[in-house]
């Protein structure tokens, strides 16, 4: 069967192919930001003795008012509402605050005027007479009972409706002027408690906002005052109900000054109290997060702290690693943190690099997860920061320099390291450069080191290409690593390919690869062009033996299939078996026995789809049955029950010969070919699967075609390598990553050779096969 997924016989190498591309990207962050996350904040809100809580200065920029920031956003907390009535009831039960109390046949029933007034028009007239103190009211007369008054103030506080003794209740609403659970009495519907709490917070904030019945003013130093309700401040956050509720001074004022926060801070922090609502830029965050963190208002700080985290990014890592540590954020210092040392080359080379404390750099300097190029590009940046301000610093070069591992760097770069005039101006540095004297000279005795990373790199293998004289197609024998990627002058991009192994005897094209604990798994494929050099045998190589071991043979030999690992097992998925007819068979191996067992059929014969697994759920895209239909569908499938259809892939009439790759929490599907009006045409559009709601997104354009390509994800980005185009029949010799910070597809130069039909997978190498 020819299956038209790679038009293998008239393939050619495309000499042609220009050299570079112009690179897109895009900044989270407004450019407009020009903070300085060192100067020193003058002074802090109190924090009440009743609180262990004492937060560090944090060195943030000027306060500046945000009004007019065009950049600003609402950003809503659905939980606070619920929240904070939890908190009310909690005063309730506690007997805080309690300034109402209502008299029945001799029993008294306490509460909170404000609450009561959300939803009853009497309790209303209450709030707003005027009255302190405690408002005590008799409620004997008609025919109120405990059980309806009990009904009203379980609404009140819990926005639940008792049915139970609908009469007594109705009671209970017509001589408190009830009206909404009046008529939702009268209602079968089922009622939601949520819904008719945030209808509650509507009314309390409307009378927040016209100053109905507020029993407390904040005033801040420049002398603005901000009416409030009490009860208000003490459910919405910990700071004023300690304030408001613990015996201090300020609990029995009626004007409660806060120090060292400016007016436009407490007003944005008051509006989310009523409303669960921040607007949020770059210009304000800081400010707020501070703020919120002082005063111990957790939904807001949750709400500053996700916008931080979710636009982390080369500008701002800095500047949300110094706030983390200075109000002992630890989660967010930790994502800020990794970013920095992900990125560590790029943010060295920003203007917060040389403000970082050496006590900070030093921490960054130690992680095995710094990620760098090279060695040498971290002694580049421990050398400009210290040139930045060398009097100061060049008493900390010593330190720093102990956290360089030049034995990982090559002789030309400890030759770089040699020439640095730098190091001849302090002790320090003349023992780094004994050292390195030492490695030149080949002595490499206690240099044993750890490297950067967990030592993945990426892998490639087999495939086939046009041989040097363009006489022929000839399969690969050899397994690629990517030492490293170099960014050369203006936009041009190489890859430093070096051989990790060869594959025993036959070559393979057409196969797939999987990893499982560390172990490369080699499956199916061909050796040659012809319908009987389909191959059904099955090899594994450990890396750091640099060892093969040939595995018991699947039970079809195939091409043109898909296999992961799941669960502790490699699991193959149909394929082509001899140029005429696709399979709908899996196969599963246990490495613990050492055997393939049968699992569940697909739902129909697949060849040129694609398999991953997210979220334990192994997902199969795609591909062309033996009649060349090519599918657009998405199924999640099972070993024991088979196939169950997903929302279909939305570009295109179909894809096959693509690639599917894990991004985060979503799947994104690239490159292959879809059916045209005559034949198929490459397909450069890519998108995304959310599982969780079940749709497609668009994704950016792959920049050149990629047909039966190579496919692997590393340290969050994703690579796609080599293939062929349907339009042209050439192959295709570039690589391309996709990176999730800057949402583009970038070009790193080609493979060593313009392999099509390969395979590829991350890696982890030791030390020893890296240099």
């Amino acid at each position: 069967m020819s299956i038209h997924l790679q038009s293998s016989c008239v393939k050619s190498k495309n000499a042609g192919e220009e050299r570079g591309e112009k690179e897109a990207g895009s900044r989270i962050a407004s450019s407009s930001l020009k903070r300085n996350a060192r100067e020193k904040k003058s002074s802090i809100p109190p924090t009440p003795p009743t609180s262990s809580f004492s937060p560090p200065t944090f060195r943030k920029p000027l306060p500046t008012e945000p009004l007019f920031d065009p950049e600003l956003r609402p950003f809503v907390l659905s939980t606070h509402c619920d929240a904070l009535f939890a908190s009310l009831r909690g005063l309730q039960e506690e007997g805080l605050l309690l300034d109402c109390s209502l008299k029945l046949l001799g029993n008294s029933y306490k509460a909170h005027r404000l609450v009561l007034a959300a939803v009853s028009q009497r309790a209303e007239g209450w709030l707003l007479s005027g009255e302190t103190g405690l408002k005590e009211v008799e409620v004997d007369r008609g025919r109120m009972t405990p059980a309806g008054l009990k009904a009203v103030l379980d609404f009140s506080y819990r926005g639940e409706v008792d049915r139970g003794e609908t009469d007594e209740v109705l009671e209970a609403c017509r001589c408190l002027r009830v009206d909404r659970l009046e008529q939702l009495c009268g209602k079968d519907a089922v009622v939601s408690g949520s819904k008719e709490r945030e209808k509650s917070l509507h009314v309390i904030r409307t009378m927040w906002e016209r100053n109905a019945g507020c029993d407390v003013v904040i005033q801040t130093n420049s002398g603005d005052r901000f009416p409030a309700h009490r009860v208000i401040l003490a459910a919405g956050a910990d700071y004023f109900r300690a304030l408001l509720c613990g015996g201090l001074r300020e609990s029995g004022e009626s004007v409660v000054f806060l120090r060292g926060v400016t007016s436009w801070v407490l007003r944005d922090l008051l509006d989310f109290i009523y409303s669960g609502r921040l607007n949020l830029s770059f210009r304000n965050v800081w400010d707020l997060t501070e703020a919120a963190s002082q005063f111990q208002l957790q939904g807001a700080l949750s709400l500053c702290l996700n916008f931080l985290q979710d636009n982390i990014d080369e500008t701002s890592c800095l500047d949300i690693l110094a706030l983390a540590e200075a109000y002992s954020l630890e989660d967010l210092g930790r994502r800020a943190e990794d970013y920095v040392l992900a990125h560590f080359q790029r943010v060295a080379e920003g203007e917060k690099f040389r403000d970082l404390p050496c006590i900070q750099l030093q921490r960054l300097l130690e992680r095995d997860a710094l990620n760098a190029d090279s060695e040498l590009a971290v002694f580049r940046a421990v050398v400009n920061w210290v040139e930045d301000d060398k009097e100061r610093r060049l008493s900390h070069l010593s330190r720093l320099m102990q956290s360089i591992r030049f034995a990982l760097m090559r002789p030309e770069e400890l030759q770089e390291v040699q020439d640095c005039k730098l190091l001849l101006r302090s002790s320090g540095g003349k023992t780094v450069l004994e050292t390195v004297s030492n490695l030149l000279h080949g002595d490499r005795r206690n240099s044993d080191c750890k490297p950067r990373t967990p030592n993945q790199v990426l892998v490639l293998v087999g495939g086939d290409c046009v041989n040097e004289n363009f006489e022929r197609r000839e399969p690969n024998l050899c397994l690629w690593f990517a030492r490293r990627f170099v960014r050369g002058e203006g936009l041009i991009r190489t890859i430093e390919w070096r051989p990790l192994a060869h594959l025993p005897e036959p070559p393979r094209f057409r196969h797939c690869v999987c990893v499982l604990n560390n172990a490369l798994y080699i499956l199916g494929g061909r050796k040659y062009y012809g319908a009987l050099d389909i191959l059904k045998t099955a090899l594994r190589f450990d890396p750091a033996q640099g060892r093969w071991e040939r595995l018991p043979d699947m039970s079809r030999p195939r091409d043109y299939f898909a296999a992961v690992c799941h669960r502790g097992k490699v699991f193959v998925l149909g394929g082509n078996c001899d140029d005429m007819n696709c399979l709908d068979s899996v196969e599963c191996y246990t490495p613990e026995d050492n055997t393939w067992r049968s699992s569940h059929p697909l739902d129909v014969p697949l060849c040129g789809h694609a398999a991953a697994v997210l979220n334990g759920e192994m997902f199969v895209s795609g591909g062309c049955d033996s009649q060349l239909r090519c599918y657009p569908c998405l199924w999640v499938y099972d070993s024991v029950h088979g196939c169950s259809k997903r929302a279909p892939m939305t570009v295109g009439a179909g894809r096959a010969g693509h690639v599917m790759l894990v991004s985060g929490h979503r799947l994104v599907v690239a490159g292959g070919l879809q059916p045209m009006w005559a034949g198929f045409g490459d397909q450069l559009q890519c998108e995304s699967y959310d599982p969780v709601h079940d749709s497609w997104t668009s994704f950016p354009f792959l920049p050149r075609p990629h047909l039966s390509p190579a496919a692997a994800a590393l340290d969050g980005q994703l690579y796609v390598l080599g293939g062929s185009s349907a339009d042209s029949a050439r192959d295709t010799p570039w690589v391309h990553r996709y990176d999730p910070q800057a949402k583009c597809w970038n070009k790193l130069g080609t493979m060593p050779r313009p392999y099509a039909d390969l395979a590829a997978c991350a890696l982890q190498l030791p030390v020893s096969q890296k240099s």
